[in-house]
């Protein structure tokens, strides 16, 4: 990297280290902010992430996508390539220590970076994020005045949690809470008659959303029980629709597989067709090669493509119908519009009546947007195994964030072998029937947002104390920036 700054100092330069996929739109959206806070000097940055940092300009020596592991026996797979990188992040380090090391979640991997730099006096550690940062404590906040490896190998560690400040704290860390920044960032990005019109909707009729994951292990395991789980509401509620919301990283042709495979006659998901925007994907092009106009797309389950206008038409033709079906009470079935939203996660959560999401960072967000969730998480055998026998040590109560934070389950959570359709699609039967029971889980989300997850601002806020460990030969003034860490 090079370059030349307007008051003649040479780039400030970052090293931005991410281990899955939100904490790199978190590294992006904070190396923006500084951007913006610094300029005119010029800020450069290398690190571990993915698209989002990409997108950001900072240069992504190593893709963390398909190494970001959830549980022992799925990480244990990736632990010789994951030697390798580290290995090759101390290279990096040595032969060009940045000015700031930036480390983002990812515990097992980063703090042992950070205890390198630390020791080796490389530059100084900035941890965002800091790992277990979304466990709220019981009562016991820790042992005051006795440090841990976190506290030992950091200069600043700026959490999203306010429990997590004290808990640090109490650990004798440097820390600042500065607010959530996914109050700045989950945000519906389409208005609701674009997202109507664009997926070919009915805004009076229930919308349910579908979120098995980024991760192919994710997709592979959540999406089949998700897809069951929605031919069973459908045959209870009437009108139901279903959206699945994808991540821009997600696996498109996989996910279609399992589409078209759980809609095969005798399959749980028989009665689902799907709907697709024109935006990629084998069924779009067959759908593309027929139509004039970028309409949605109606695939049945035969795989054939046809415009929603055609679907009528076939669903009164015995003879042509790929998509009508006869059930086992001798009544035909409607078709149940699925549709697949991809990079439109925030869009489809906000105009949904109900969500089904997999455990983790879909729920935070959820919450945001304030939805009613039901929490699932399933993944290979050993994995489920491996959860039985160790969430009594691992001390985590619940999985989804909005229970964590409330300290209760306000929210149903099946995982495992607990994650089953018939039991999901009970849960979300009785949901979406109750609707003065999700208006006021909706009262109950708000607040907790407001007490936990502070104010908008927080990646600005971040920004602003990472620039104050800059050295002054760099940034001549860091510390005039103002601190506005609450």
């Amino acid at each position: 990297m090079s370059g030349d700054s307007s008051n003649g100092s040479r780039p400030i330069r970052l090293a931005i280290l991410a281990g899955e996929a939100s904490g790199e739109r978190h590294g992006a959206a904070l190396f923006t902010a500084l951007r913006e806070l610094l300029h005119p000097q010029q800020v450069e940055a290398w690190g571990t992430g993915g698209e989002h940092m990409r997108a950001a300009g900072i240069e992504v020596v190593f893709d963390c996508a398909p190494y970001s592991a959830i549980g022992i026996a799925n990480a244990l797979s990736h632990i010789p390539q994951l030697l390798a990188i580290r290995s090759d992040i101390y290279r990096r380090l040595r032969t060009a220590p940045p000015d700031i090391l930036v480390l983002i979640d990812a515990g097992a991997f980063f703090v042992p970076v950070a205890k390198w730099a630390k020791k080796a006096k490389l530059c100084p550690v900035f941890y965002y994020f800091p790992p277990g940062s979304w466990k709220r404590p019981k009562t016991e906040i820790g042992v005051v005045g006795q440090k841990d490896t976190l506290s030992r190998s950091t200069d600043l560690i700026v959490t999203p949690f306010s429990w997590s400040e004290d808990v640090l704290k109490s650990r004798g860390a440097n820390v600042q809470f500065v607010g959530h920044p996914a109050l700045d960032t989950v945000k519906p990005e389409l208005s609701d008659e674009e997202f109507y019109s664009r997926f070919g909707l009915d805004r009076q009729s229930p919308l349910i959303a579908l979120l098995p994951g980024s991760r192919h292990m994710e997709i592979t395991h959540n999406l089949p029980t998700m897809l069951r789980t929605a031919g069973k509401i459908a045959k209870r509620i009437s009108g139901a629709q279903f959206a699945l919301g994808l991540a821009q990283a997600s696996n498109r042709e996989l996910v279609e597989k399992i589409i078209k495979r759980e809609q095969k006659g005798g399959g749980a998901a028989e009665g689902l067709n799907l709907f697709i925007h024109q935006t990629g994907g084998k069924l779009v092009q067959i759908a593309q090669s027929s139509l004039p106009n970028p309409t949605p797309a109606l695939a049945t389950n035969t795989g054939m493509a046809v415009a929603p206008e055609e679907a009528e038409e076939l669903l009164t033709n015995k003879k042509r119908s790929v998509s009508a079906k006869i059930n086992r009470d001798g009544k035909r079935s409607a078709i149940v519009p699925l549709v697949i939203c991809d990079g439109l996660t925030y869009d489809v959560i906000a105009r949904s009546d109900l969500v089904i999401t997999k455990s983790g960072t879909a729920t935070l967000e959820s919450m945001i947007l304030q939805r009613s969730m039901i929490i699932i998480y399933k993944g290979p055998w050993l994995m489920n195994l491996e959860w039985k026998l160790r969430k009594k040590s691992l001390n985590i109560p619940h999985a989804g964030m909005p229970n964590l934070m409330a300290g209760e389950r306000i929210f149903p959570e099946l995982l495992g072998d607990d994650a089953t359709p018939e039991a999901i699609s009970e849960l979300a039967v009785d949901m979406l029937l109750q609707p003065e029971r999700l208006m006021h889980l909706k009262e109950r989300m708000n607040g907790l947002v407001t007490q936990y997850l502070g104010e908008p601002g927080a990646t600005l806020r971040a920004a602003k104390l990472l620039a104050q460990l800059l050295p002054t030969t760099v940034y001549p003034e860091p510390t005039n920036i103002k601190n506005e860490s609450n």
